[in-house]
């Protein structure tokens, strides 16, 4: 892959990826982990040279700073540094917003997006749980 760019995104454009990430959860891990588009969210985009979309990336801010998930990349971009770069535009625009705190929300049972954040320098922080009874749709309780 060529050369990746990222963006900020609007809502709009950022739909056709989130409905991607969510069909990916539910089949991998019965849930997402995160919103696909968090209300009120910050939205960011990655483009290959030819300026296709492979990957997006979903923020909620809080008062207390910014959480960051879903980072998601099309299969087509994974390992490719897609991923990486989509954190390397988040992590300067929390510094240059001067955010108190940027955590990323990661499902326990992605083992490669776990591995990609210990690489990329972040550590298990807060931990949810969820109940493992499920909803009368199907979907995890706390999910």
């Amino acid at each position: 892959m060529s050369a990746v760019t990222v963006r900020r995104a609007r809502l709009e454009e950022v739909r056709p990826l989130a409905a991607e990430y969510l069909a990916e959860q539910d089949e991998a891990f019965g849930r997402p982990t995160s919103p696909p588009l968090p209300q009120g969210g910050v939205f960011w985009v990655a483009e290959d040279g030819e300026g296709a979309v492979v990957g997006y990336a979903a923020g909620t801010l809080r008062p207390e700073g910014c959480t960051i998930g879903p980072i998601f990349t099309r299969r087509t971009g994974r390992r490719q540094g897609v991923a990486g770069a989509l954190l390397a535009a988040i992590e300067t625009w929390a510094t240059d917003t001067r955010l108190p705190l940027l955590e990323v929300a990661v499902n326990a049972d992605n083992t490669d997006g776990v591995a990609f954040l210990a690489a990329s320098g972040y550590r298990p922080g807060t931990v949810l749980m969820v109940p493992t009874a499920t909803l009368g749709d199907g979907h995890a309780a706390g999910a």
